[in-house]
């Protein structure tokens, strides 16, 4: 009994890494200009349910300036005054030629997702979708 309650916990903690993993390949990047949006596709998330994303926004920081939000914490989080890039979809172009625009923000709050501890998903503004 207690060496499956230790692989289910081991299980449990894996599928928490592999979300906050796929959170940090779409939403973090050191670096990026607003003209840099092809990032998208080159990491393999531009496309969602065979259509294009219609939006990503990348926080330019370094993991451990998210990590810094949700440390200790499960659920919903705010930080601030981040640098974004905000990458929307132009509306006409397909897969798996997705192109896409960005905007640069200074001083943005963001919102995110946290699950024990770690970012798991980024909550998009209201007006905005899949993010």
């Amino acid at each position: 009994m207690e060496i499956f309650v230790c692989l289910l916990l081991g299980l449990i903690s894996a599928v928490e890494l592999c979300a906050s993993l796929d959170f940090y390949q779409k939403h973090v990047i050191g670096n990026m200009l607003e003209y840099e949006c092809a990032t998208i596709n080159q990491r393999g998330i531009g496309v969602v349910d065979g259509k294009c994303k219609t939006i990503n926004t990348f926080i330019l920081t370094k993991k451990a300036g998210v990590n810094r939000i949700c440390a200790g914490h499960t659920g919903q989080r705010q930080g601030g005054n981040f640098q974004v890039v905000e990458c929307r979809h132009d509306g006409n172009s397909v897969p798996p030629n997705c192109i896409f625009w960005g905007e640069l923000h200074n001083n943005r709050m963001i919102d995110i997702q946290c699950d024990h501890g770690l970012p798991v998903h980024f909550n998009t503004p209201n007006n905005a979708q899949n993010g």
